[in-house]
């Protein structure tokens, strides 16, 4: 995951907020082993429906679920 990456994630593969999250990432910081396994520190810009940048957000995401959530921007791998 790089920076300029997009991460559409589920409520159950971040924490701490609700519903899905759009996030543009702006900077990824350390991996955290918390009891229900590694999760990652990010930080980004929430993302609306049309793909606008709204607020900052700094949230940690589930490690294992990066993979899936990654949309590249476009042009790129």
């Amino acid at each position: 995951m790089n920076r300029g990456d997009v991460l559409a994630l589920a409520d159950t593969d971040y924490k701490f907020g609700a519903g899905d999250l759009v996030l543009l990432v702006d900077d990824v910081m350390h991996v955290q082993r918390l009891p229900d396994g590694l999760w990652l520190y990010v930080r980004g810009v929430r993302l609306d429906d049309s793909g606008n940048p709204r607020d900052p957000r700094q949230v940690l995401v589930r490690l294992s679920a990066i993979p899936a959530a990654i949309r590249h921007p476009t042009g790129c791998p």
